[in-house]
């Protein structure tokens, strides 16, 4: 009987707590655009032949550079 309740409160809770996946914003700029500048800087990334958690840091540093910031 005070399963089904508890069952549905747990669910609630998880669900609350998914974590969402930041994106890049600039006041302006399409999802579209902003894609392709993200792409732009991950490429740059690449040809440097940077893996790991540099070039995660590195393409961050490009997109601030350019004026975008996570949400």
């Amino acid at each position: 009987m005070y399963r089904l309740p508890l069952a549905i409160a747990v669910l609630i809770a998880l669900a609350a707590c998914s974590s969402t996946k930041r994106q890049w914003q600039k006041e302006g700029v399409s999802a579209f655009d902003t894609a392709n500048v993200e792409s732009e800087c991950k490429f740059q990334t690449g040809l440097a032949k940077i893996k790991g958690d540099q070039a995660e840091e590195l393409v961050r540093h490009c997109m601030q550079a350019k004026g975008f910031r996570l949400n």
